[in-house]
């Protein structure tokens, strides 16, 4: 299987990370690889005692976890921290990257954050831990049926391993369906739940082809604003955290990939695994 990468800056604040790492390593019997970026720009000689003192703090890290994993790869790397990142999920052909809010506070070139451009570049799902949020048994998922959302669906099954997966879609009736009250409006609720019920179930098929186990999915569709309309259900469910895809062109993907995504990455209610 294709290992998790988890990228640590070796702060308190990435043990929760590192924590979530160690849980879902065990869950999937996955390796893990344990990633710290020395800075290249720093003096030889302060580089190499960096790298030397970051494999001890990586590896006490990873010793304050319960669980005893059978395949762990300390990984110190030199360089630009996203481009590292970026790199090394790519190497290692990663099933997930996991990172901790401390990125957000790595700017590089005053573009976005560290964490911020890992998720708009990376080529696999990244996961933000934003806390020890507890086992994870539950998840909400932004689900328009994009190429992005069906990934994130697919990667929130896999971290699930068959627990509660609530999909919520977001739709808002015509003009001329408003118009004509909200009785029509109720209609065309109920209409599109029963259409999109039927490509929920096509979609957890694939999970069965792929041998993942299948969540205990349940498909909730809403008209409203989008951010609103989330934050309720988080709210109201309180799911260890929140799938959704970065791109997409639905009205709802592009509020999603703009002010919403960066929203959940700044300042997120619960974990938040965004998928490409």
């Amino acid at each position: 299987m294709s290992p998790l990468i988890v990228a640590s800056d070796l702060s308190p604040e990435s043990d929760a990370a590192v924590r979530r790492a160690c849980m879902l390593a065990a869950r999937l019997k996955a390796p893990l690889i344990a990633l710290h970026t020395v800075d290249d720009q720093l003096p030889l000689a302060i580089q190499d005692k960096a790298c030397v003192e970051a494999r001890q703090l990586l590896s006490e890290q990873l010793g304050r976890c319960q669980e005893t994993l059978a395949d762990v790869q300390l990984l110190v790397q030199r360089g630009p921290v996203t481009q590292t990142i970026l790199h090394a999920a790519s190497e290692h052909r990663a099933l997930l990257l996991i990172m901790g809010q401390h990125h957000q506070h790595s700017p590089e070139l005053f573009i976005g954050t560290t964490l911020e451009r890992v998720s708009r570049l990376a080529s696999v799902p990244v996961l933000l831990v934003a806390g020890d949020q507890g086992d994870y048994d539950k998840a909400l998922l932004a689900l328009d049926f994009s190429t992005c959302a069906s990934e994130a669906l697919r990667c929130a099954a896999l971290v699930l391993q068959g627990g509660q997966l609530h999909a919520l879609h977001l739709c808002n009736a015509p003009l001329g369906t408003r118009l004509a009250g909200a009785d029509a409006c109720d209609v065309y609720l109920r209409e599109q739940q029963e259409s999109l019920h039927y490509l929920l179930e096509d979609e957890l098929e694939t999970l069965d082809l792929l041998g993942t186990p299948r969540p205990n999915a349940d498909l909730q569709v809403r008209s409203g604003e989008v951010r609103a309309e989330l934050e309720g259900a988080i709210a109201t469910l309180h799911p260890g955290f929140i799938a959704l895809g970065s791109h997409s062109r639905s009205g709802m993907g592009e509020a999603l990939l703009g002010s919403l995504a960066l929203a959940l990455l700044r300042e997120p209610p619960c974990d938040v695994l965004v998928a490409r």
